[in-house]
């Protein structure tokens, strides 16, 4: 985790502990689980989210998200609801979270998805020539045209594909229905039958949503199922847990503070 700071993530950390570099890079080495609660701390918070500077000009979008995500974590940890989707910019709450709750009890999970978020904060190679790499059907069709070790890589970012879409852009993925052939095409990747696929394009319960959780969910079990990928499979038992902590990222920081890091394909 903490080997991706940059020397200025570090610099900037130190300033807002009152500590060296030196010093907070040994503590770090020695005691990797005290990083969780520095980056929840609310000095750390406001250092990063300095208003005199543009969060983009201080730290790199690691420790930017890693930020983001465990104040959230922080917020929902102790609430007894979760905003969730309802309709375009509708939120109404949901008290059962536990498995929100659950989620968050492992700082791995935490760091999971600030990662997530990191990955598409610039562009991310493809073994394949898509031109909207955002587009899951277009992926979709490559995967029996790669060999296997290409086919994970894809398979894996079907699964990014589906967290993140569902989890920083729940107006457009829940306000969309997957069209029937695309669904098709989409929940044979990942050998769904004949009524789940169905239930893709079913436009009651949470529409897009609860589609991109299913098939997320599966992507993410099918990388894990070839090749050693612990957390993937973590998550992939987790998906609507780790979609609504985003969901809170997203509306309580990203479109509201303007981090600065644009998402990109």
């Amino acid at each position: 985790m903490f080997d991706r700071f940059t020397d200025r993530d570090l610099a900037t950390l130190a300033a807002a502990t009152s500590t060296t570099t030196e010093a907070l890079a040994q503590q770090l080495r020695l005691r990797p689980w005290t990083g969780a609660d520095l980056l929840a701390s609310d000095d750390v918070f406001d250092a990063v989210m300095d208003r005199q500077a543009h969060p983009a000009q201080l730290v790199s979008p690691y420790l930017l998200f890693s930020v983001l995500v465990h104040r959230a974590a922080s917020e929902l940890r102790t609430a007894a609801f979760v905003n969730e989707w309802a309709g375009m910019k509708v939120r109404l709450p949901v008290f059962d979270i536990s498995g929100v709750h659950e989620f968050l009890t492992d700082p791995a999970r935490v760091s999971f998805l600030a990662g997530l978020l990191t990955a598409f904060s610039g562009p991310r190679p493809l073994p394949i020539p898509v031109d909207d790499r955002y587009d899951l059907v277009s992926i979709a069709r490559w995967l029996d045209a790669v060999p296997e070790s290409d086919r994970v890589v894809l398979l894996e970012r079907l699964g990014d594909l589906a967290l993140f879409l569902s989890g920083v852009f729940p107006d457009s993925t829940g306000s969309s229905w997957i069209a029937p052939t695309d669904a098709e095409r989409l929940g044979k990747t990942v050998g769904l039958g004949s009524d789940a696929i169905l239930g893709l394009c079913d436009s009651l319960g949470l529409g897009g949503l609860d589609a991109y959780e299913t098939l997320g969910s599966e992507w993410y079990k099918a990388v894990s199922q070839s090749r050693p990928a612990p957390m993937i499979a973590d998550v992939s038992y987790r998906f609507r847990a780790a979609r609504r902590v985003l969901n809170h990222v997203a509306d309580r920081f990203l479109f509201e503070i303007d981090p600065g890091f644009g998402f990109a394909a």
